[in-house]
């Protein structure tokens, strides 16, 4: 079962339920993983999300083999096997928190959305993401990455989710900055690719500084 979040009825539902939801048995608690899996298929107007899928492999494999799709990710994987193993690796073998983003149009994948270093108890995880050059600047990215920040909050139960880019990534920054994060730190790193010392810019964004209203003026 797949959930919907259009604009037009994104905020009702999960105001009425939320992570503490009295839908389950008295005394039943879900846990973290339990509310990730709940939400491991969800769509939004233009996108469906849900985790990858074997078949996603040669879609994968004309994402990762284009430099230009990935210019702050990893370098670019020429060789299909062993982008097929990446992601069979990266993004399937510990499926929840990993989002195939899938174009409603095409039908094809296109891009991921991914929870790292998740800390269940700070309730706390850095979101990542990619997305297929052929569909920049369609806000399309912003439009996934605003629709799991507010399912973090109200239905999974995160109280912070956090967002690292390299200083020069300007159009990753911009989409946190659209799904309401705020720049919090900036420092100097490793690259764990390249090994490469270089700037990063850390966005922050917590449940607690988090509105409906905030979200909605946004859209």
């Amino acid at each position: 079962m797949r959930t919907t979040f259009s604009k037009r009825n994104r905020f009702k539902k999960t105001k009425q339920s939320g992570a503490g939801s009295n839908s389950q048995p008295l005394g039943y608690t879900m846990t973290l993983w339990t509310r990730l899996a709940k939400f491991a298929y969800f769509e939004t107007d233009r996108l469906y999300l849900r985790p990858f899928s074997f078949e996603d492999g040669e879609s994968f494999y004309k994402i990762v083999s284009n430099p230009e799709n990935l210019p702050f990710i990893f370098p670019a994987l020429e060789d299909r096997n062993i982008a097929f193993s990446t992601m069979v690796e990266k993004f399937m073998r510990s499926p929840l928190g990993n989002w195939a983003l899938v174009d409603k149009y095409s039908e094809k994948m296109i891009g991921a959305l991914c929870f790292e270093k998740v800390d269940e108890g700070q309730l706390s995880a850095e979101l990542s993401y990619f997305l297929k050059k052929d569909h920049w600047r369609r806000g399309l990215m912003t439009e996934a990455v605003r629709t799991l920040v507010y399912l973090a909050f109200y239905e999974i139960g995160l109280k912070e989710i956090t967002i690292i880019t390299h200083e020069e990534n300007v159009a990753s920054q911009m989409v946190a900055k659209k799904a309401g994060l705020v720049q919090v730190a900036q420092y100097r790193g490793s690259d764990r690719y390249s090994h490469k010392t270089r700037n990063y810019l850390k966005f922050s964004l917590k449940r607690a500084e988090f509105s409906l209203e905030m979200y909605e003026e946004n859209q």
